[in-house]
């Protein structure tokens, strides 16, 4: 009889929607005395879903104008604090994901990336683990450029050739639909990849990636929908290589 060996799951954040009155009052009860506000919730919320999930990521494209506020010049830091003590209450030295600069700001020149970067730097010396940047477009190379760092990944959300390559000159692990295995088998001709994450992969696509890394730099990659909050335990469960 095969064996299923398990391959772990990363999430690279989640997508929420507004809950109904009666969960929010709910949480705001539990957590009286305590700061906290709808995003604070969504990110509780959405990690607390994670709980079998290997390297679990708090937030998501909705923590869009909780960064961009974060990142202007002398902007204060307290509630982004707060949500990271929520979250470390619940996972410690997590993950972080959010949108890039490029997708705060139009056009964002030199300093507003530079900003960025201090507020991604001021995350992490308040207990976040590192940054998972999310790419709705290719990504510009200024910001590549000064961003970039082992505690950084770029997640393309709609990935491109020109994107992927993009990445691949400042990473080594990507995050890859199914589909685009065939394109980074190719373009690993150019750029040396050690670690492929395999968005929402089966079996066959995980076996597939095996073919062009070591089994143990494989990975399931998730991104979770709005109102499916069964969508990690079903990855995690469905995340394995028969042997």
């Amino acid at each position: 009889m095969a064996k299923r060996l398990a391959i772990p799951v990363r999430s690279l954040g989640s997508e929420v929607d507004t809950p109904s009155i009666t969960d929010l009052a709910a949480w705001a009860n539990a957590r009286a005395g305590q700061s906290g506000d709808l995003v604070t919730y969504h990110l509780m919320k959405t990690l607390e879903a994670q709980k079998e999930v290997h390297t679990p990521a708090a937030g998501g494209w909705f923590y869009h104008e909780r960064a961009r506020a974060a990142s202007l010049p002398d902007a204060p830091a307290d509630d982004v604090l707060d949500d990271i003590q929520a979250v470390s209450d619940i996972r410690k030295n997590c993950w972080w994901s959010l949108p890039s600069a490029a997708s705060l700001f139009i056009d964002p020149d030199e300093d507003q990336i530079l900003f960025f970067r201090q507020f991604l730097r001021m995350m992490r010396d308040a207990g976040v683990f590192g940054h998972v940047i999310l790419l709705e477009n290719d990504p510009a190379s200024l910001e590549l450029e000064l961003v970039s760092g082992r505690r950084i990944f770029w997640h393309l959300l709609n990935p491109t050739e020109r994107g992927l390559e993009r990445v691949l000159e400042v990473q080594r692990d990507i995050a890859i639909t199914p589909a685009d295995l065939p394109l980074l088998s190719d373009l690993m001709g150019s750029y040396t990849v050690r670690k492929i994450i395999v968005m929402e992969g089966g079996e066959a696509d995980l076996r597939a990636a095996k073919e062009l890394v070591d089994l143990d730099n494989i990975m399931t990659g998730g991104y979770a929908p709005a109102k499916k909050p069964s969508y990690w335990d079903e990855l995690v469960e469905g995340s394995f290589i028969l042997r």
